[in-house]
């Protein structure tokens, strides 16, 4: 039996941490001890502040507070039962979809059973990102052919720096990355963009325009979860370019002239959320990506460096500061934009 500290949301704008008992490992389960967890702001933040559609689903039980927040850790295998697959041993270094906990003990079938070993080269504390990276990746995925196209990130958090990350490492150029505050255009220009835009300086189409010396760019990615921000990301395709929603926008968007903004321009507009993207009914048009191949791939290129991290972690805290990193994300923009949670 292993004694675990989870970082729970109790209730809107409260968290907390509690101990409790995981017992030894069943045959069909895995005991993981973590080093680091990351935050991924978009979802954590809807929960912590009581917004997220799901938590008032009855049909999603897990969806309730006190909420396990966190889906993407890293650190090392404890136990392994008999019939779990995959090869894994104790002391294995592993990255998979834990919530924010010093220990997590997983269940095949259970959806957030996902493990993957990580290349020797890697640290836990960039490994511990590589869950959350997945669902910026689906930008360069969805788009099908990447290698010479120009990318474009509308939206500068967490999944837009992976976004925008993502489109460099596969092959995309030049990217320009789109946020109003300063310190994201920053982190984004650290990590190799070639160039970003600052939308409160003028009409970003125009701003777009004159760097790209075109109508416009041939892929962006929305990534600001802002469903009144889809038609703007419209506006800064060319003709007959791609507008792949990475970000969740969690409401109703306004104002889209589906004729001439999307029709007449012959746009194409698509969905890239990070689970489904990757399911077998969707790796057809994912390029025979599964989730599996995805998240090796993130663990190779952030191990090489190809997926750099450069200017993303602002902050790495103990369990007990995850309100005020919350609050921190929530309310200063300038100072926090990744967020590592240490556990040992």
């Amino acid at each position: 039996m292993v004694r675990a500290r989870q970082a729970v949301i109790t209730e809107p704008y409260k968290t907390t941490v509690r101990e409790v008992d995981l017992a030894d490992p069943a045959p069909n389960q895995i005991l993981i001890a973590a080093e680091y967890s990351a935050i991924s702001a978009g979802t954590e933040l809807a929960v912590y502040t009581g917004t997220h559609q799901w938590l008032k689903d009855p049909n999603l039980p897990d969806w309730k507070f006190p909420f396990r927040s966190g889906y993407s850790a890293a650190g090392r295998v404890l136990k392994v039962g008999k019939e779990f697959p995959g090869g894994f041993r104790e002391g294995d270094r592993v990255s998979y979809p834990g919530n924010h906990a010093s220990a997590e003990l997983l269940t095949v079938g259970h959806e957030r059973c996902r493990v993957w070993k990580m290349p020797d080269a890697l640290t836990f504390d960039k490994a511990a990102v590589a869950c959350i990276s997945r669902y910026g990746m689906g930008a360069s995925v969805r788009a099908g052919l990447t290698l010479g196209r120009s990318g474009a990130v509308l939206g500068l958090g967490i999944i837009g720096q992976f976004s925008l990350r993502c489109m460099m490492a596969a092959g995309m150029s030049p990217v320009v990355g789109i946020d109003a505050v300063k310190m994201r255009r920053d982190a984004a220009l650290a990590a190799g963009a070639d160039h970003v835009i600052d939308p409160t300086a003028g009409d970003v189409k125009q701003q777009l325009a004159a760097y790209l010396n075109a109508k416009g760019a041939e892929v962006v990615a929305d990534a600001t979860g802002v469903p009144a921000a889809i038609p703007t990301a419209m506006s800064l395709a060319c003709d007959a370019g791609q507008v792949i929603v990475v970000g969740s926008p969690r409401g109703i968007a306004k104002d889209v002239n589906f004729y001439d903004d999307l029709h007449r321009r012959y746009i194409e507009v698509s969905g890239a959320h990070g689970n489904m993207l990757f399911e077998a009914a969707h790796t057809r048009l994912a390029g025979a990506w599964d989730v599996n191949k995805a998240q090796t791939w993130l663990l190779r290129q952030l191990a090489n460096g190809r997926l750099s991290l450069a200017g993303l972690v602002t902050h790495t805290i103990a369990p007990e500061q995850l309100g005020d990193a919350y609050e921190g994300l929530l309310k200063d923009k300038d100072n926090y934009l990744g967020v590592l949670m240490k556990w040992v």
